[in-house]
C-alpha cells in the first residue's frame, strides 16, 4: 500500500469534515506529509463566514504558540554561533529583571519559574506592549516558583527570550527569525501580521448556531510566543525542518537540543514533558514532538515524528472545541502507521447569520431548570430547540413561533404543548413556562 492511500485521495478532507461536524466549529485544515513530501492536505468548513471563503491549505490561519518553535529554533541558533550560552542568566542580557536568576535553557522548557503571562491588560485591550513598554512592566512581574523546580508555562518567559535576542544581536527577534529561518525555507505564507486572504477567528455562541468575529491580537514584544499566521503547506515545510529534514537551516545540533527532554510535566505518568521549545508526548512506544497555539478565534497544532520525518498539522478558525492537538498526533499515528480507515461523515457544521436571531429569544436562549432537571434552550436554522440535559439526543424538542412570546413544540418532548415567555416589568425576560411547567435560570 503507497503512503498515499493512508491520507491522500480525499480522506484528510473525509477527516477534516468529520472534525468541523462533530466539533461543530467553522472550519478544520488538516495536512500530512512524510520526509518532505506532502501527502495530502485537507479541509472542511468555512475560512470566513462573512465572505463565503472556503478553507483550505493555503489559506492563512493564525498559529498562536507554534510560534514559540521559531523562537526556541533562532534562540538555539545563537548558541551554535556561540552568541549565548544556554545556561547564561538573564542577568547576564538584561539587567534589573526580576528573574536574573533564571537561566535561559530553563526559559526555553517553562521550568524557569516565570508568571504565566506580561504585566498589563493586553488579553482585555487586545494589544501588547512595545518591548519599551515590556521592560519597564517588568518590575510588576514575578517568579512563582524557584527555577528549575516544576514545569510551569510561560508567556512572559518566552517574551524575556525575545528580549534577549535583540539585546545581543542588535535586530528584534522576528526579523531576525525571518531573516535566519522564514525565508531560508521559503516560507512565503507565514508571518507577523495579518496577510491578505487570511482567515478570519471566530467565537462559536454555546445556545445559537451563530459565531461571532474575535479581534485579531496584536501581541507586541510578547509576539515572539504566539504572534504568527501561518498555512498548513508551510507549518508542513517548518514541521520537517524540526524533524530534521532542512539541516542547512535548522542543524543537527539544534534538533536534538529541543528533542532533549528538560522537564516531565505528567511527573506520574510520564506521557508528557518538555525539551527545549517543543512539547514531548509519549503513544505507546513512539513519542511525537511539536507544538499547539491558541489565540481568540484560532486553534492549531503541529506534530512530527522525529524518527520517520512524519509531519502533521491541524488548524481551526474557533477560540473553542476543535481538539487540534489531538486530531495532529492522530494523522501522525496513521502515517507512520499505515491506517486507512475513516468514518463515514455524518453532516456539516451550518452557521445563521446574526440578523437571522430573531430578538425575541433574546434571554430565551441558554441553561433553564425545572423540577431540578436542566433543559438547554438554543436557536438553529430551524428554530428554537430545547434539550433535557443528560437525556438521548432524540429527545430534543423544536418549536415553532406562534406569537412574540408564544411557541409551540412541533417535534420532541412535550409535542403540541406551549411554551410561553414571561417578562418583568422592565421587558426582560424573567422566567419561561413550558407545559405549564414553570422554567428559572436556577435551579428551585
Amino acid at each position: 500500500m503507497g503512503i498515499d492511500e493512508v491520507v491522500g485521495g480525499g480522506r484528510l478532507d473525509v477527516k477534516a469534515a468529520i472534525a468541523q461536524s462533530g466539533d461543530h466549529v467553522p472550519s478544520v485544515v488538516l495536512g500530512a506529509a512524510r520526509r518532505g513530501e506532502v501527502l495530502g492536505v485537507g479541509a472542511a468548513g468555512t475560512a470566513d463566514v462573512a465572505l463565503g471563503i472556503a478553507a483550505s491549505g493555503r489559506v492563512p490561519y493564525r498559529i498562536g504558540s507554534i510560534t514559540k518553535t521559531f523562537t526556541a529554533a533562532a534562540v538555539l541558533g545563537l548558541v551554535e554561533d556561540g552568541t549565548l550560552a544556554l545556561d547564561d542568566l538573564l542577568s547576564t542580557h538584561l539587567s534589573g529583571t526580576p528573574f536574573g536568576e533564571v537561566p535561559l535553557r530553563a526559559l526555553l522548557a517553562h521550568r524557569g519559574g516565570v508568571q504565566r503571562e506580561a504585566p498589563g491588560d493586553m488579553w482585555e485591550s487586545m494589544r501588547g506592549s512595545d518591548a519599551f513598554a515590556l521592560r519597564r512592566s517588568l518590575g510588576r512581574a514575578e517568579l512563582v516558583d524557584r527555577p528549575g523546580v516544576r514545569w510551569h508555562y510561560s508567556n512572559l518567559g518566552y517574551a524575556l527570550l525575545g528580549l534577549v535576542v535583540e539585546a545581543v544581536t542588535g535586530e528584534s527577534c522576528p526579523a531576525l527569525i525571518d531573516r535566519r529561518l522564514i525565508a531560508p525555507l521559503g516560507l512565503t505564507a507565514t508571518g507577523w501580521k495579518r496577510p491578505d486572504g487570511a482567515a478570519s477567528g471566530y467565537r462559536v455562541d454555546p445556545y445559537a448556531d451563530v459565531v461571532h468575529r474575535e479581534p485579531d491580537m496584536d501581541q507586541g514584544a510578547v509576539g515572539v510566543g504566539g504572534q504568527l499566521w501561518s498555512t498548513a503547506a508551510d507549518l508542513l515545510v517548518w514541521g520537517d525542518a524540526l524533524a530534521g529534514g532542512a539541516s542547512e537551516v535548522v542543524s543537527p545540533a539544534v534538533v536534538e537540543a529541543m528533542h532533549t527532554l528538560e522537564v516531565m510535566v505528567d511527573r506520574t505518568g510520564w506521557t508528557s514533558g518538555w525539551g527545549l521549545g517543543l512539547i514531548l508526548e509519549r503513544r505507546g512506544d513512539r513519542v511525537l514532538a511539536g507544538h499547539t497555539g491558541a489565540m481568540p478565534g484560532f486553534l492549531a497544532a503541529l506534530s512530527f515524528d522525529r524518527t520517520t520525518r512524519s509531519v502533521a498539522v491541524a488548524l481551526s478558525n474557533a477560540t473553542r472545541g476543535a481538539a487540534v492537538g489531538a486530531l495532529a498526533a492522530e494523522l501522525v499515528d496513521d502515517v507512520v502507521d499505515g491506517r486507512t480507515g475513516v468514518e463515514p461523515v455524518t453532516g456539516v457544521a451550518t452557521w445563521v447569520p446574526l440578523d437571522e436571531v430573531p430578538s425575541a429569544v433574546d434571554g430565551v436562549l441558554g441553561r433553564w431548570w425545572s423540577e431540578a432537571a436542566e433543559t438547554v434552550f438554543t436557536w438553529r436554522a430551524d428554530g428554537l430547540h430545547a434539550l433535557l440535559v443528560g437525556r438521548p439526543v432524540a429527545t430534543e424538542t423544536r418549536f415553532e413561533q406562534l406569537d412574540r412570546d408564544l411557541f409551540r413544540a412541533v417535534a420532541g418532548r412535550f409535542t403540541g404543548e406551549r411554551l410561553t415567555v414571561r417578562r418583568d416589568v422592565a421587558g426582560e425576560v424573567a422566567a419561561l413556562e413550558w407545559a405549564t411547567y414553570p422554567f428559572t435560570r436556577t435551579p428551585r
